[in-house]
């Protein structure tokens, strides 16, 4: 989800945490690294050449993963620091070289160090996760992305004129229900409150579109809970059991789970806010369930590192689904310059990346891989004004230096 949470300061008096510390993770070995849940790093099949190849810019070596490992750690350092975030933990695949990486702390209150496989709400790139499913079905006849939204799902307004396509790459025009100032009301005054996809599209129902079906770009959360529903309609099975069975279990994403749709895992770190210049703990500001299939996922950085590699390497969609994905359209959304069915595309120093970013109460997270550099870089901020992007740009960066 994007601007989730638009008012830290409404929650002051649930009680400020301060910033009482911060600790550094010691660099683990660019090339063989275990993270907290124990899950070995290693080249992930990634190649066996160096980062950048056998030589560096001019000709010169390519740097050994040890001695990347120690200038992604220290990039890393400095970007917490020059953001003041809280932690933040990083994944970089590159040549035959990975590393796993974190800074700062997991719980603000108790100085707990972050550790490189700690777990982090990712926000919107759930979406990519859902937009995945879709394809699926759609490979299987079950759904087309030409098909009106109406023959899946009731009460969406103009839904017998708004396409699946539409759907997943936000040319609806659909309001955004995460800019409605009741639904904040609500959801502020209750946080607890379970929300239904039903009652997140009422919402939208009594606001004006953005634009015609198909006539521009606007990135709305609201697309994606109806995607939950379209899902679920074609399939015949709750998502959060799809999403497993069909994605999370065949890539081997151990530590990831669509929260309030399936068990939560143990781990989670405290992800925050600012309110006049101190931290307030949001974790749990507002129930999953106000996110649902738009930005309710957690994960690690492994994990997704490696759900964008076996995307893009067609490990889980054929490439007729890849194509579908990878269809631009504009999308002025940063960085980002174009946006497929749930896939953003951003440049970078290592070329075009595909991926794409998130931002969920107490939380930011962006993450790409550049195929033309082999190159893969997450990024997860546990504040939510952090800005997860320009890490990933920070680290690009240190991937071209000789």
């Amino acid at each position: 989800m994007s601007r989730v949470l638009r008012r830290t300061a409404i929650l002051a008096c649930a009680g400020v945490v301060l910033l009482t510390g911060c600790s550094s993770a010691s660099p683990a070995p660019v090339d063989r690294v275990t993270d907290a849940h124990g899950n070995g790093g290693g080249s992930d099949g990634v190649g066996s050449a160096g980062p950048g190849g056998a030589d560096g810019a001019g000709g010169a070596p390519a740097p050994s993963c040890d001695e990347l490992s120690a200038t992604l750690q220290g990039a890393l350092d400095g970007a917490m620091e020059a953001q003041r975030l809280p932690g933040v933990a990083a994944a970089v695949h590159v040549g035959g070289c990975s590393w796993l990486g974190a800074a700062g702390v997991a719980d603000a209150e108790a100085n707990l160090a972050m550790q490189p496989g700690d777990l982090f709400r990712v926000g919107s790139i759930t979406k990519t996760f859902v937009a995945a499913l879709a394809l699926m079905l759609r490979a299987e006849g079950r759904l087309s992305l030409d098909d009106a939204v109406s023959r899946y799902v009731d009460g969406v307004p103009r839904g017998e004129q708004i396409s699946v396509r539409q759907i997943l790459n936000h040319t609806s025009g659909l309001f955004d229900f995460t800019e409605s100032d009741a639904f904040w009301a609500a959801a502020l005054e209750d946080p607890t409150r379970t929300w239904t996809p039903a009652e997140l599209i009422e919402i939208v129902a009594s606001k004006p579109p953005y634009f015609e079906p198909g006539q521009g770009f606007a990135y709305s959360n609201t697309n994606y809970i109806i995607a939950g529903l379209l899902i679920e309609a074609a399939s015949g099975e709750p998502v959060g059991e799809l999403l497993r069975k069909r994605v999370l279990e065949p890539a081997e994403l151990a530590h990831t789970y669509l929260d309030g749709a399936e068990p939560a895992l143990p781990g989670l770190v405290h992800g925050y806010g600012r309110s006049r210049g101190e931290l307030v703990d949001t974790t749990s500001a507002v129930d999953p369930s106000a996110a649902g299939t738009a930005g309710a996922l957690v994960s690690t950085t492994s994990d997704l590192t490696s759900f964008y590699r076996k995307l893009l390497d067609g490990t889980l969609l054929g490439p007729a689904e890849l194509a579908e994905m990878t269809t631009w359209v504009d999308a002025p959304l940063g960085e980002v310059n174009g946006y497929g069915l749930g896939l953003s595309r951003r440049e970078s120093s290592l070329g075009v990346q595909y991926g794409h970013d998130g931002s969920i109460w107490g939380f930011t997270s962006s993450s790409y891989y550049a195929i033309d550099s082999d190159a893969s870089i997450t990024v997860l901020v546990n504040l939510e004004s952090g800005d997860a992007g320009t890490i990933v740009d920070d680290l690009s960066n240190v991937l071209i230096m000789p």
